[in-house]
């Protein structure tokens, strides 16, 4: 079952986040309620569909504030500028097609993932990011490691498991592809620079 942001606490987060008003309409009063509440809900880790995932879909937060589109992303963008000036990035990002929104820091974090699934991650980047990509299956990454001694079967398959688990990579069609926290975390730079480190593997 997934773990939604808005049941946690005594009171439901989306009763406290309705404001039946404009932005532009909104007292400061309110709008560092709106503030406060969207930096709870979009700081957030939490589980959709066996997948970690970050903040919060647009949908719940129209269902939340009762906004249109237009005004929730003006809202956003407001929200954008303020984070900012505590070193955080509003970023948006996709799953499927719906558009979510999530707090990331501006400064260096350190990665999460242990030295096999970064090391997989980058094999991963590297290959898809090829000029002749093909698909990459489970026996294709087994090929680059397993068989060469670079790495134990049971490791490349425990830290694919985690990978998908924690959102940088999905399995569609039997073949590995970027799940949304990769993008996020790795941008164009960061991936041309692993692709160079992973080209000989």
């Amino acid at each position: 079952m997934d773990e939604n942001p808005f049941n946690e606490g005594e009171e439901s987060q989306s009763d406290s986040m309705i404001i039946n008003i404009l932005p532009p309409s909104i007292s400061d009063e309110e709008k560092g309620q709106l503030f406060k509440e969207l930096t709870t809900i979009l700081s957030r880790k939490w589980t959709k569909d066996k997948t970690i995932v970050f903040g919060c879909s647009e949908l719940d937060l129209l269902l939340a504030t009762r906004f249109d589109v237009a005004t929730l992303r003006e809202a956003l963008d407001e929200y954008k500028l303020f984070v900012k000036v505590i070193g955080l990035d509003l970023i948006d990002y996709d799953i499927e097609g719906e558009r979510w929104y999530c707090l990331k820091s501006t400064y260096y974090a350190p990665s999460e993932l242990e030295q096999s699934e970064l090391i997989i991650l980058g094999l991963i980047i590297a290959m898809i990011e090829d000029e002749n990509p093909k698909p990459i299956t489970t026996e294709k990454i087994k090929e680059k490691l397993v068989i060469p001694g670079k790495m134990k079967e049971y490791l490349v398959e425990q830290s694919l498991r985690n990978l998908a688990k924690l959102g940088y990579i999905q399995r569609k069609n039997n073949s590995w592809q970027y799940n949304y926290r990769t993008l996020i975390e790795y941008g164009s730079e960061e991936r041309q620079k692993i692709i160079e480190e992973f080209r000989n593997i």
